[in-house]
């Protein structure tokens, strides 16, 4: 029985002894053709989860797939340690609720604790890694807080600020009021949730015209008091409605929402509405306004929903900010970088904006200004690593040009194979073509620092190595390039001789892990040479949310710093959810600590588990899943192996037609799977080795020389083990290892050459002839389980009717034993079995004896006898078998065989019953 904790415990043991070789293979081996690989880093601020196994499953059996194939394959681990994931973690274990506190507890102690707390799990993550199995180089892995990665990002920076990539620009942008800082579109995209929110329409009045009104819906009251003017679509139809003594103003197309039956009394186009005036609706700014509460024309008004006329706030929407600027309107932003509102605003100040929306809400209502309310769901942007609802909020930055070079990227974006393609147009594509400035300053402070030092008359510094901020600066060699050791640092600048101070801010951690493929080999300063060798990568992997996170911040670096893609090849992992298809969370209760797994089903059923159904596709897993879909396959394969390694030949060879059968079976699958694998069609390798090592190999080969004892049928045998062994090999670690170990020869598998092809000894006439036979038999054990007739007792003859093609006529022996048929008989026509079921005394003779063998042999198994053990048999037999001594013998290892009542002591002993007849059976073991 297949025991993978004394197998995975065995061959982790062998592992640690033969740990310098392995080591030696993690690295570059120069008289190979390079596999250039590049992990992406996680944050070891938090244990490893199960969807950081299938990620690692995946990196893990490519890449000794390819080693297997002859390449080498450096693997380099690395550990991302920057960014919000780390701040917010740290924050609340030191009880931080804000900035201020964080400024209050010391810049330079909360950057330590950050640090120090970055490999927290360090040890969870190490212990878990070598427990699965996956072979990388964690003792000389990339690490992004180290002086040599930020000197390659300052360096990749400097070259984005010389190309006119990397500039200073006032926008509105999303914006985290809990961390402070604002995000970059790609994060943003990532955070995303489903809410249902309180909407409004709200009354603006006409200046010019008596108890004419002016609609605009809303899905963000707390904009409304920073209000500036609204925008209507010049293209646009607009009709005004009568109602209960008021007139309203919408587009043409909304007025069915609004008025089912309302009263149109006119029409007017978008463009004769510009322009016009209307009074303030919250009285916060009427007096101090310049030019404000005016209609102007926006494009980017639809009538999909609302009323057609969208309410302008110049601080807190990209649209609204755009046709602000155009329309010289006055800048209202009484929200504080807290996201609170500010005195300006006095019954809301010092509330946050979001929950101040009821407050607003009854204010307009109790003034008559709104004429409907309603819930609208929708999906609303949340911080992705605190959860805070975002904001959209105008706030100076420091950009990455990318719609400069948006159109390279979607070019260069057609030479990368993409796991699975509907990928590349899609999901990535679009979000390329619709590709936004990179919002890259962060007002945070665990980072690497944005290397800007700026002048109060405008002159900029972009510093792009430690040498030149030690030149410019005066730094000492050794300075640590965080903050707040790097903020003190001055230049004096060249323009005016004043003092240029560094630009507070630290970068989007998003561009560390982006610059990877540079910066982990500290280039350009080091390993120009090797860069340029795995530059860039032919394999990454990672889930399907990184198509906006690395997938894009490497694809943006690579194709602005060096006009190349950043890799050539990259599987996009569909997340894991439960069997019930619930992606696992938390909240759910359904999430599954990776170790307790693999304590429970073993680390290569939950490795294999991940292949059973296409890498992007969600990836159902539980343990019962896997005892179900996976632990049979495995305890076949075991049992393949047993069967192997007890096989004894005599030292006579020869070939038989079920051996040259299974050996083109087995060069087709090395053809195939290996096909699948170069294209990361991992379930369909895995769907191809099931049917041969279940069918082909388990249940039909060996069946079929159970009794042969020739060298032909071992060589055969061996031969399909150790292919199988090395196909799975990438999958299944460990117990592979162990049985190529144990039956083939006493090497590591992982470093033995991946099956070789051989073409010529594939015959699909043969394998044809063979799906045939094997459907032939399937009928017949059909019909046999129609007539209630076990496949152990002996029919006359079956006369099949079938197609007169390939070499059916030489396998009618193969199908009388296997269906236990005396006679097969073919005949050419459609396919059709008719069975003669009638037993003769002969026949019954025959099913009995086949019976007592079973359970004689079942005895012997149980009694713990191995196949050389002999035995004194007597059986006690109500059927005359008189003539079958010698046949009986023979099959079950008797010395000695009596047809009598068994007297005295005996090893074992039972009686049975075959077909209401009595059977006592009872032996001694011999030797």
């Amino acid at each position: 029985m297949y025991d993978f904790k004394n197998v995975e415990g065995t061959v982790a043991s062998w592992w640690e002894k033969e740990k310098n070789q392995i080591e030696a293979s993690l690295r570059d081996e120069p008289g190979k053709k390079t596999f250039s690989f590049l992990e992406g880093p996680p944050t070891a601020n938090a244990p490893p989860a199960l969807h950081h196994i299938e990620m690692r499953t995946f990196k893990d059996a490519k890449n000794r797939f390819k080693y297997m194939q002859g390449f080498s394959v450096p693997r380099k681990g690395g550990w991302d340690c920057h960014g919000l994931p780390v701040e917010v973690a740290q924050e609340k274990a030191l009880g931080l609720k804000s900035k201020k506190e964080v400024v209050a507890l010391g810049v330079g102690r909360f950057v330590a604790n950050c640090r120090e707390s970055v490999f927290s799990k360090i040890v969870d993550w190490s212990k878990t890694t070598k427990e699965m199995g996956y072979w990388i180089d964690l003792q000389n892995p990339y690490v992004t807080l180290t002086n040599d990665y930020i000197e390659s990002v300052w360096w990749s920076l400097k070259q984005l600020y010389d190309k006119g990539l990397l500039y200073e620009g006032h926008k509105v942008v999303p914006y985290c009021p809990r961390c402070e800082t604002p995000l970059s579109s790609h994060e943003v995209a990532q955070g995303y949730k489903k809410v249902s929110d309180k909407t409004i329409t709200v009354k603006f009045r006409l200046k010019d015209a008596d108890d004419t009104f002016v609609l605009a819906w809303t899905t963000t009251p707390w904009t409304l008091p920073s209000n500036v003017g609204l925008a209507v679509n010049p293209k646009t139809t607009y009709v005004k409605v009568e109602k209960d003594g008021q007139k309203f103003i919408l587009a043409q197309e909304r007025t069915e929402h609004y008025f089912p039956m309302g009263k149109i009394i006119g029409k007017i186009s978008g463009s004769e509405l510009v322009g016009r005036k209307y009074e303030a609706l919250m009285p916060f700014f009427e007096s101090a306004a310049r030019n404000s509460f005016k209609i102007v024309a926006g494009d980017f008004v639809t009538t999909l929903e609302g009323t057609g006329v969208v309410h302008i706030a110049p601080a807190f929407g990209e649209d609204d900010y755009n046709v602000g600027k155009e329309n010289n309107l006055d800048f209202l932003q009484p929200v504080d970088s807290s996201g609170k509102f500010t005195a300006d605003v006095p019954p809301l100040a010092d509330q946050f904006v979001k929950k101040a929306d009821r407050q607003i809400i009854e204010m307009l209502e109790g003034e008559g200004k709104i004429i409907k309310a309603e819930s609208y769901e929708h999906d609303y942007p949340y911080c992705w690593r605190c959860d805070t609802p975002l904001l959209y909020y105008a706030t100076l930055s420091w950009f990455v040009k990318v719609t400069a070079f948006r159109d390279r990227l979607v070019e260069k974006n057609r030479e990368i194979n993409w796991f699975p393609d509907n990928i590349k147009d899609g999901r990535f594509g679009e979000w390329l073509a619709g590709a936004k400035d990179w919002a890259l300053s962060r007002k945070k402070f665990w980072g690497t620092p944005l290397p800007i030092w700026k002048c109060e008359c405008g002159k900029i510094t972009c510093v792009g190595s430690r040498e030149e901020l030690i030149k410019l600066t005066g730094a000492a060699d050794n300075i640590d390039l965080h903050k707040p050791g790097i903020d003190g640092l001055a230049i004096k600048c060249g323009a005016c001789g004043k003092t240029q101070k560094r630009v507070a801010d630290v970068i989007d951690c998003w561009y560390d892990s982006g610059s990877a493929p540079f910066a982990q080999l500290h280039y350009p300063f080091e390993n120009k040479d090797y860069f340029r060798k795995r530059f860039p990568y032919d394999f990454i992997a990672e889930a399907i949310d990184q198509t906006r996170g690395w997938f894009y911040t490497m694809h943006v670096l690579s194709v602005a710093l060096f006009d190349s893609v950043a890799y050539k090849n990259v599987v996009c992992a569909g997340h894991i959810v439960d069997e019930n298809n619930q992606k696992m969370s938390k909240s759910k209760g359904n999430v599954l600590d990776p170790r307790k797994v693999f304590d429970s089903v073993g680390v290569d059923a939950v490795r294999l588990q991940f292949c059973t159904s296409a890498v992007g596709e969600p990836k159902r897993f539980s343990e019962q899943l896997v005892r179900m879909q996976v632990t049979p396959f495995l305890n076949i394969y075991w049992n393949t192996y047993v069967f192997t390694k007890q096989f004894k030949a005599a030292s006579r060879k020869e070939i038989r037609i079920e051996d040259k059968w299974i050996t083109s079976r087995l060069n087709t699958l090395v053809k195939e799977y290996t096909a699948h694998f170069e294209k990361n069609e991992f379930n369909k390798c895995f769907e191809k080795l099931a049917v041969f090592a279940n069918d082909d190999f388990s249940r039909t080969y060996i069946k079929l020389i159970r009794e042969r004892t020739d060298e032909g049928a071992a060589e055969t045998l061996k031969n399909c083990l150790m292919a199988v062994s090395k196909l799975l090999a990438p999958f299944c670690p460990f117990v592979t290892d162990f049985v190529y170990r144990d039956a083939i020869e006493s090497k590591n598998i992982h470093f033995t050459q991946w099956p070789v092809l051989e073409e010529k000894k594939i015959d699909p006439e043969l394998e044809g002839s063979f799906a045939l036979a094997n459907r032939i038999i399937a009928e017949i054990l059909s019909k046999r389980n129609e007539a209630k007739i076990g496949v152990r007792w002996p029919l006359s003859k079956a006369v099949v009717y079938a197609p007169a093609t390939g070499v059916l006529d030489k396998l009618t022996g193969l199908i009388e034993k296997q269906a236990n048929v005396k006679d097969v008989q073919l005949e050419d026509g459609e396919f059709k079995v008719e069975l003669d079921t009638a037993l003769t005394i002969e026949l019954e003779k025959e099913g009995f004896l086949r019976e007592l063998t079973r359970k004689v042999q079942d005895a012997r198994k149980n009694s713990g006898l191995v196949k050389e053990n002999t035995i004194n048999l007597v059986i006690n037999s109500p059927v005359d078998l008189k003539g079958l001594e010698k046949e009986f013998a023979q099959k079950v290892g008797a010395k000695t065989l009596k047809f009598e009542k068994p007297t005295g002591e005996h090893f074992f002993y039972s009686k049975e019953k075959i077909r209401d007849k009595e059977f006592e059976i009872a032996f001694t073991a011999v030797k």
